[in-house]
């Protein structure tokens, strides 16, 4: 692709443009989720002890010792959203709404089978999601330079093995494979190469020009030229693209950019658990993510910061996965009742910003400004007979990010998950799984449409949302 002499600012201004929008979905704390399975029926809790699914593949390699049968199991969990977007500003008069739904529907399958090799040792290989979610605003929505619409899948397959030291002690290790998949799509204002003379007033002007979106003809004209005054943009020079940047914020289109890349990555997880008195079991897992390297294209229909109509770049983007400490506890209580619950602590201290890399451009920082944050869940099990198992879980996720620093891009906050199900053994070797949820988040408020390098702009992209998740999903076991 051609560049003018102006290359230098050009290629900084379009690492800047494209970094802003990246992004990615998010469900349970941040955007992770534990594989779906029968113990998905009380909210996950007693994840790392459970002893019915081969869930304990992946949630803690310990536990597959607890199960003493060669065993294969499956599920598929529907993720159905009602997702509303509340603008903080009139987007009917100004024709800039979101969808009525900017959730989408999901699905979540696992697999996996468990095989005890002798008295001591048991071998497993399961797969199963661990991450993603996806969001999209619409065409016409206010932040489309942010975020139209994206998505992020992970996948991880693992491979553990349980020793049994004795009647009270379980360890376990599993190495697991995970492969990542991202992509998202926005619309920018069409700028050409000449845009690129002076990148911050360019970039600061654009962060101004927001606030004018929806004003009457003379009041747009004189907040604009507020605009331009107030970030030191030579108007002469740009007066094309204050043209452009005007149409866009009249609802014209600009320029189409898809941002699309994939990634494989490993995941390790030691645990175990620890029978302190009969029918009273503790398990202890930590889990380690390594982090992703999204590679692929980045492919622009329109012009930005360059004077060809369409380019296909080569682009990187890193993103950190948090570690994972969840404690989980096991208790039986009579013939006919059993209560779980856990603790997990998830380290998203690291994931303090996003770099974006595009061939020959410097690299751009998006911050996240991400903190820890824990899950809690409760649930129980009761027995009706000995064929019916009823369920129920509670949990609770806290926000790992506060209202000043959540962007539109990653809009996750605290979740509330009810859930009930049921397990039925139709006879010795197979049993059936159903359970449904309700997740409700929390209002997700958003208070600015970015911060690049430390610097927020758009204010004015000011919203939240009523989210609402239902998920259904079916489970088997079945052993040999």
């Amino acid at each position: 692709m051609p560049w003018n002499h102006r290359s230098t600012s050009a290629k900084l201004a379009l690492g800047f443009s494209l970094a802003v929008l990246v992004s990615h979905q998010a469900s349970a704390v941040g955007f992770i989720v534990s594989p779906t399975s029968e113990n998905t029926g009380i909210a996950n809790a007693g994840s790392a002890v459970y002893d019915r699914s081969v869930a304990a593949i992946s949630n803690n390699p310990a536990a597959m010792s607890l199960i003493p049968h060669k065993q294969v199991g499956g599920n598929l969990s529907v993720v159905i959203p009602d997702w509303p977007v509340n603008e903080n500003w009139d987007c009917r008069e100004e024709d800039n709404c979101a969808d009525s739904n900017i959730g989408s529907l999901l699905a979540i399958p696992s697999l996996g089978l468990i095989r005890p090799m002798d008295h001591n040792f048991t071998w497993g290989i399961g797969l199963a999601a661990i991450a993603g979610q996806g969001v999209d605003y619409g065409d016409d929505w206010k932040g489309r330079a942010i975020i139209r619409d994206n998505s992020l899948s992970v996948l991880g397959l693992m491979n553990s093995i349980s020793w049994r030291m004795n009647e009270k002690w379980t360890f376990g290790v599993g190495l697991g494979i995970i492969y990542g998949e991202m992509h998202q799509k926005q619309d920018l204002p069409s700028l050409s190469a000449s845009a690129g003379d002076d990148l911050e007033s360019v970039i600061q002007f654009v962060g101004l020009a927001q606030d004018c979106r929806g004003l009457p003809p003379p009041l747009l004209a004189i907040c604009l030229n507020s605009a331009v005054n107030d970030s030191g943009l030579d108007i002469e020079s740009a007066a094309e693209t204050i043209g452009s940047i005007r149409d866009y914020l009249d609802g014209e289109p600009g320029t189409k950019v898809k941002l699309e890349g994939d990634d494989l990555g490993a995941e390790i997880a030691l645990g175990t658990t620890f029978e302190f008195l009969p029918g009273h079991r503790l398990g202890l897992v930590y889990r380690h993510t390594s982090n992703f390297t999204f590679e692929g294209d980045a492919t622009i229909n329109g012009e930005l910061l360059s004077d060809e109509p369409s380019q296909k770049q080569h682009m990187t983007l890193d993103w950190n996965m948090p570690d994972r400490l969840i404690v989980s506890g096991s208790h039986r209580v009579g013939d006919d009742l059993k209560l779980y619950w856990d603790f997990e602590r998830v380290f998203f201290d690291t994931f303090e910003r996003t770099d974006l890399r595009i061939d020959g451009y410097p690299t751009v920082q998006i911050d996240r400004n991400f903190k820890d944050a824990n899950r809690y869940a409760i649930g129980a099990e009761y027995a009706l007979d000995h064929k019916l198992t009823l369920q129920f879980g509670l949990s609770y996720d806290e926000s790992p990010v506060d209202d000043e620093d959540r962007m539109p891009d990653i809009p996750v906050d605290e979740i509330v998950k009810t859930m009930v199900g049921a397990i039925y053994q139709t006879n010795d070797r197979l049993h059936l799984h159903g359970y449904a949820a309700v997740e409700f988040f929390g209002d997700n408020k958003v208070e600015q449409l970015a911060s690049i390098h430390g610097q927020k702009i758009g204010s004015t992209v000011n919203f939240d949302s009523d989210a609402v998740l239902y998920v259904l999903g079916l489970s088997f076991g079945y052993k040999f």
